[in-house]
């Protein structure tokens, strides 16, 4: 949240952010996803020749998993990178997702791929960045004036909060 520095009507904002940490898929780890089970959209072509469309969306169909790729400047590889992600979003719901599932009170044989994501999605933290700086972790309500450090990745703070909140719990 913040004040936008071009109102002058001094109304706060809120920009809502997702971020996601997945693996980088290891070559070792690599695997072949079987093309049944993908859905591959590619841009159709508007016209323009000098500026021609790059970006892929690729759909792991039995998961929901979806990826929008757009950073390389040729198809094809927006179309590899896409796929290494599907892979290393494959890769973390079958460790990660499951362990975060049982976390959530879900019973192992009720664990769906889909459920997974929408568990997932629940908030976490909430940043709050002007007229004062706070970070808030919304589920052990820790909270530090220190946002720049919370965004440049210390958030040892919460982790161990959380951990601790996990031995009262548990």
């Amino acid at each position: 949240m913040r004040i936008s520095p071009v109102c002058g009507n001094g109304r706060r904002y809120t920009w809502p952010a997702t971020v996601e940490v997945s693996p980088i898929l290891d070559r070792s780890m690599d695997f072949e996803i079987p093309e049944r089970d993908l859905e591959i959209t590619l841009p159709r072509s508007q016209g323009n020749v000098n500026r021609p469309q790059t970006w892929v969306r690729v759909i792991h169909i039995p998961t929901g998993i979806s990826v929008f790729c757009d950073q390389e400047r040729r198809q094809i590889e927006n179309k590899e990178k896409g796929l290494a992600i599907i892979k290393s979003k494959l890769l973390a719901m079958s460790t990660t997702g499951y362990a975060y599932a049982l976390a959530q009170g879900v019973q192992l044989h009720e664990i769906q791929p889909r459920q997974i994501e929408s568990l997932s999605k629940k908030l976490i933290r909430e940043y709050i960045l002007h007229p004062y700086q706070k970070v808030k972790d919304l589920r052990t309500k820790v909270e530090t004036t220190a946002v720049t450090d919370v965004l440049e990745g210390e958030i040892d703070l919460f982790l161990k909060a959380s951990i601790q909140q996990q031995r009262t719990s548990g």
